[in-house]
């Protein structure tokens, strides 16, 4: 099985000094790639949610929590998710229809977007924003892009996780890092920061997370997740009184298989099952009954103050 996400990427090793001259390709190519895209500005606001990081630091609970808030307001009658639908064959632009489609189709991150609202998966954001606009979208959420020049954006929304932070500030495959944090941090209107506060200069909004799903606390748990730090759900599961037997890691969006599940079946014998929603909509129809599934919530401490940032009245 592969691992998640690369223990070297926290701090700087041999390893990471080995692996400068990829980093520095990546650079450039990202530089050369962006120098060659045509930008479409869209007549519509684009809020982008995006990370500077490889891995989950909590985009989608973000995206959901702005949709909350946009609803509340009568500007906001047809806000759209636009996603690129990472894992999923499905091009696009397409609006995700959770009776036909599903994560192999569409990717999970998408899958859980359409069940808040409207989504289009598109891997291209010009076109997928060009479909939002036929739709008659009122401000499109950008899941992702932050270092896609391809749609131009009203705000970018920096998602960190302040637990992990940016790693060994290295970029990719040295570290974590898409693009240098600096100039990630230059193009963004605010921080989001998940788990604590973390510093950087820019108007930062904390958030908290609550379960909104109901367990059977008297229960003993096995919990398993697909995620780029996936012992970020176990320590959730803790927090939150949850009695773990055992903990089994996989692969960030690994899609599981009908071996996968019995495994983790015969693994947890009397004890229940327990994983994310993003894992969910990747295992395989027939085990999903027998599974619990941790919902959770996320909000922001200064929710009118981020909305007036984004030139949204309160």
């Amino acid at each position: 099985m592969l691992p998640e996400t690369p223990t070297f990427w926290r701090s700087k090793s041999l390893l990471t000094y080995l692996l400068l001259p990829f980093s520095w390709v990546y650079r450039i190519g990202h530089i050369f790639k962006t120098a060659f895209t045509k930008t479409y500005v869209s007549d519509l606001p684009v809020i982008c949610i995006g990370g500077a990081v490889a891995g989950g630091s909590g985009k989608t609970p973000t995206v959901h929590a702005l949709l909350s808030l946009l609803r509340q307001k009568p500007s906001f009658v047809n806000p759209v998710i636009l996603t690129r639908g990472y894992g999923g064959v499905l091009k696009g632009p397409s609006v995700v229809d959770l009776s036909r489609h599903g994560a192999m189709d569409v990717g999970d991150e998408a899958m859980l977007h359409a069940a808040k609202g409207t989504t289009i998966v598109s891997k291209n954001r010009a076109a997928g924003a060009r479909l939002a606009e036929v739709m008659g979208a009122d401000i499109i959420l950008l899941d992702d892009g932050l270092q896609n020049s391809s749609l131009a954006k009203t705000h970018n929304l920096l998602v960190i996780d302040a637990k992990y932070g940016i790693g060994n500030g290295m970029l990719l495959p040295a570290g974590p890092l898409r693009e240098p944090f600096d100039d990630a941090l230059k193009k963004s209107t605010a921080v989001i920061s998940i788990n604590d506060d973390f510093k950087t200069g820019k108007p930062t909004f904390c958030t908290s997370l609550r379960v909104t799903s109901d367990h059977d606390m008297s229960r003993t748990y096995v919990g398993f997740a697909g995620l780029g730090h996936p012992d970020k759900f176990k320590t959730t599961l803790e927090q939150n009184g949850f009695k773990l037997a055992a903990f089994h890691p996989y692969p960030d969006h690994y899609r599981y298989t009908e071996r996968d599940m019995q495994d983790l079946f015969e693994r947890a014998g009397s004890n229940a099952l327990i994983t994310t929603e993003k894992d969910f909509v990747r295992i395989p129809d027939s085990y999903q009954g027998g599974i619990h599934v941790l919902k959770i919530e996320l909000s922001f401490d200064r929710p009118n103050e981020l909305l007036s940032l984004l030139g949204i009245s309160a």
